[in-house]
């Protein structure tokens, strides 16, 4: 391991005369210069270049950095991945393969620190390494690093041919192999590598333990996982041609639609894609997100998730939903018209070839009423129970049956003023919402400048402290740092979880009859799993 070497640099404010003292790391890429937080006890090292995408082929893999001639400043942390935001305005670049570095000042080659590696969400098109700041984790001695990776038609390009599909997946590899190479420098245990991710970040993580044996240590997934039902999309041609041709191309084959949409603006490329509504198809999914590839060389994912077994022997998982998962991509209550005329026949297509027994589904959930804006709740749990919840469950089955050495299950359903998409959307629903929990792991924009209120900050307190002892100890309780204990699932026949909300308890079986509901119908119809998104 590489000895942590850090060079004061004295910069004297003329006005004040206060003393600055700037971090100076020596790694084996060169020398990078950080800032000192202002609000803790630990410094910050933002926007360092992990892997190069080359700009003659922006849509093929990306190459390691080669490291720094001269001391690399990490000053700036705003640059995240090309792509559309929410308010349909491009922001990002490219040039994006970047990471931010956030490092406890007790970090130090005679005390090595854990890591924590967060991926963030966004379906795969959206989100960026700045959006989520660390500040209360970082309290914890850990280290953070958060990273970004190419999203969209220029990330997930699922078109024939290996060359341009799972790029984003291939960028995650890339910047887990710096990290290894060069954490040491910064205090960190190359040995005590922890992943997590949220939504298509959780969903990333899934894929590389399906891939990669050594990818991490250890691994928190949060709401999301590859059994998910949107997580592959199926190969086609259409929309690198379709693009091009927005932006001028007349020919129909694909090689020659990508070489022409290489020498585009990569701004206009996306601006057209937006335009096709080729980031969210129909079903309010992206149509840009990993896929299956051939097997050959430099391929990642060469089978479905479904036909693939975890490479986690021996490892410790943290995994998890919250409630109401769906509750911000279905309509709220006063949209009386969508709940009347529901289909769950549509819900089920996306995950089933053929759609069977739709009638024993609607039954178990809603009875013998008709579809109306009274059963918005029921109708909550089974979208959320389809796309997040049974997937997870599932998903948990194959870990232990891949030899995980532990699996710790949440459901969180806390309601407060720091659940962030419910904010964010203005949701008024009873419950938890999919990304709600992460507004008491990091700060937000959205909540900057907002008071915390006391109930808020204990589930703060509460929560870093687990995740971060996750993170040390493969273990969220360990000893008697909580008024309870998290156990793991160990086995099958006993299922304990930690019910996050009002209280913080240990239960057994989360959403039991639901669960044992998909368990029977899995069992009746799991061979009709077709494995891609309909």
């Amino acid at each position: 391991m590489k000895s942590l070497v850090l060079i004061p640099l004295i910069i004297t404010s003329i006005a004040a005369r206060q003393p600055r003292v700037d971090p100076l790391v020596t790694t084996p890429k060169g020398q990078i210069r950080g800032l000192q937080a202002e609000d803790g006890d630990y410094d910050i090292f933002l926007g360092i270049p992990y892997a190069v995408v080359d700009e003659q082929d922006p849509f093929g893999p990306a190459t390691l950095h080669p490291g720094f001639d001269t001391t690399f400043e990490a000053y700036d942390g705003g640059v995240s991945c090309l792509q559309a935001s929410y308010g349909g305005n491009l922001i990002g670049t490219i040039h994006c393969l970047q990471l931010d570095i956030h490092v406890p000042r007790s970090a130090g080659s005679s005390h090595t620190l854990p890591v924590l590696v967060n991926i963030h969400g966004g379906g795969f098109v959206t989100g960026g390494k700045g959006d989520q700041s660390p500040i209360f984790l970082i309290k914890h001695d850990v280290i953070i690093v958060n990273i970004n990776y190419r999203l969209g038609v220029y990330g997930f390009m699922c078109a024939s041919g290996n060359k341009f599909k799972n790029q984003g997946l291939k960028d995650q590899v890339l910047a887990m192999q710096w990290i290894k190479q060069v954490i040491g420098s910064f205090g960190g245990d190359v040995n005590r590598i922890t992943v997590m991710g949220h939504s298509a970040g959780a969903m990333s993580i899934d894929l590389q333990l399906l891939v990669n044996e050594d990818f991490a240590n250890k691994a928190i997934l949060m709401s999301g996982v590859a059994l998910s039902t949107w997580v592959i999309a199926p190969e086609t041609n259409d929309i690198p041609i379709d693009i091009a041709t927005e932006l001028g191309y007349t020919g129909s084959d694909v090689k020659e639609a990508i070489e022409f949409l290489s020498d585009q603006s990569p701004e206009d490329v996306v601006q057209a894609a937006e335009k096709l509504g080729i980031m969210t198809s129909e079903d309010g999914h992206p149509l840009t997100t990993p896929c299956v590839e051939t097997a050959e060389e430099g391929a990642l994912l060469t089978d479905y998730p479904v036909n693939l077994q975890p490479k986690v022997k021996g490892m410790d998982i943290m995994i998890g939903h919250t409630n109401k998962e769906v509750m911000f991509v279905y309509p709220k209550p006063e949209n009386t018209d969508y709940y009347r005329n529901y289909d769950f026949k549509t819900e089920l297509a996306s995950e089933f070839s053929e759609v069977l027994d739709v009638e024993t589904v609607r039954q178990f959930y809603i009875g013998d009423e008709d579809v109306n804006e009274n059963l918005q709740d029921e109708i909550l749990d089974f979208g959320s129970d389809v796309a997040f919840v049974y997937p997870v469950q599932r998903s948990i089955e194959k870990y232990l049956n891949a030899g995980a050495s532990s699996v710790y299950s949440y459901s969180f359903s806390y309601e407060g003023q720091r659940n962030i998409l419910k904010v964010i959307m203005d949701l008024q629903s009873p419950g938890a919402c999919h990304g709600d929990d992460l507004g008491y792991l990091f700060q937000f924009h959205e909540l900057e400048g907002q008071e915390i209120v006391e109930e808020d900050q204990n589930m703060i307190d509460v929560m870093t402290r687990m995740w971060t002892d996750f993170v040390k100890h493969g273990n969220p309780t360990p000893g008697s740092n909580q008024p309870f204990s998290w156990d793991p699932i160990t086995d099958l026949s006993w299922r304990p979880y930690l019910s996050i909300g009002r209280p913080v308890e240990p239960k057994s079986r989360v959403f039991h009859d639901r669960m044992a509901f998909w368990d029977l119908y899995y069992e009746l119809h799991g061979d009709k799993i077709h494995g891609v998104r309909a």
